[in-house]
C-alpha cells in the first residue's frame, strides 16, 4: 500500500497537469484579487462574522472563488485519474499484485490531496497579496478560526470530488471523464445560489438568514457556511457530518463499480 501511495505521488509531481492545476488556480485568484482588492472587506459580505483584518479577507476571499478553484482542480485532478485507464496503468498495477482496494485507496488520496492543495495555494497566493495593506488578527483569534475553517473546507472539497471518483471508476476514460465531472460541478456549484436565491438575506450582506434544509445538505452552501465567524459547535458538527455523508455516499458506490468493472 504505502509503495503504490508513493509511487502515486510521484506521477502526481511529475505530471504537468498539476502544475498546469497550481498556475491556473493561483493565477486566477491573484486575477480575482488584483482587480477587487480590499473592495472584500467593504462590499456587502458573503458570509457571517466578515471583519476588517486578514481574517476577514481570507473568508471574503476563498467565499468568493471556492467555486471556480474547484471546477478548476477537480476537472483536472479528475483527468489525471482518468489518465490511469486510459493508459492502463491501473492494469499494469492489477498485474504486478497490488489489490484493487489499495488502488482504489491511493485513487482517493490523490482525490483528497491534489485540488485541496490547489485551492488552498491559491487562496494563500491571494492574502499573501493583501497582507502587508490589512490589519492582522490575534493569533488567539486568527489560528483557532483557520484551523477550524481549513478542516471543513477539506472535507466538504474532497465530498464533491468524491462523486468525481465514482465518474472516474464508472467511465474509465479521460475524455469522458473530464466532460462529465465538469458539467457534474457545474451544476452542483451553480444550483447553490438558485436554492439561495429564495431564502431572504440577512439586511445589508448577501448571505441567507434562515438557510433551508435544502441548503443545509448541499456541501457547496456549506463550503461557505463553514467560513462564518459565528459557527456554534453544533454547526461546525453538522457541517462535517454531511461532508463525510455525502464522501461515503459517493466512495462507497464508485469502490462497488471499481471493484466489480472489466479492465481492459
Amino acid at each position: 500500500m504505502s509503495n503504490l501511495i508513493k509511487h502515486r505521488w510521484f506521477e502526481i509531481r511529475h505530471n504537468p497537469i498539476f502544475g498546469i492545476t497550481l498556475v491556473v488556480c493561483c493565477a486566477f485568484t491573484l486575477l480575482i484579487t488584483n482587480s477587487t482588492g480590499l473592495q472584500y472587506l467593504t462590499d456587502p459580505p458573503m458570509v457571517a462574522g466578515v471583519s476588517y483584518n486578514i481574517k476577514g479577507f481570507f473568508a471574503a476571499l476563498t467565499a468568493d472563488t471556492i467555486y471556480p478553484l474547484l471546477m478548476i482542480s477537480d476537472t483536472f485532478t479528475a483527468m489525471m485519474l482518468g489518465q490511469l485507464f486510459s493508459d492502463r496503468t491501473v492494469d499494469q498495477e492489477v498485474a504486478a499484485g497490488h489489490s484493487r482496494k489499495s488502488i482504489f485507496f491511493s485513487q482517493c488520496i490523490t482525490g483528497f490531496a491534489v485540488p485541496n492543495i490547489a485551492v488552498f495555494l491559491a487562496v494563500f497566493v491571494g492574502c499573501l497579496r493583501w497582507a502587508g495593506s490589512i490589519p492582522s488578527p490575534s493569533a488567539e483569534e486568527m489560528l483557532p478560526y483557520l484551523f477550524r475553517a481549513t478542516v471543513l473546507l477539506l472535507l466538504l472539497n474532497f465530498s464533491l470530488f468524491s462523486a468525481c471518483i465514482l465518474i472516474v471508476a464508472f467511465l474509465r476514460d479521460t475524455a469522458k471523464t473530464i466532460t462529465t465531472s465538469a458539467l457534474f460541478l457545474l451544476v452542483a456549484c451553480w444550483t447553490m445560489p438558485a436554492l439561495e436565491q429564495a431564502v431572504p438575506k440577512v439586511h445589508g450582506t448577501l448571505y441567507p438568514l434562515n438557510p433551508s434544509l435544502s441548503l443545509y445538505l448541499h456541501p457547496a452552501f456549506l463550503m461557505r457556511y463553514a467560513l462564518y465567524s459565528t459557527l456554534t459547535p453544533l454547526q461546525m458538527f453538522w457541517t462535517a457530518g454531511v461532508a463525510v455523508g455525502w464522501t461515503i455516499f459517493f466512495l462507497g458506490i464508485a469502490y462497488c463499480v471499481f471493484r466489480r468493472c472489466e479492465l481492459k
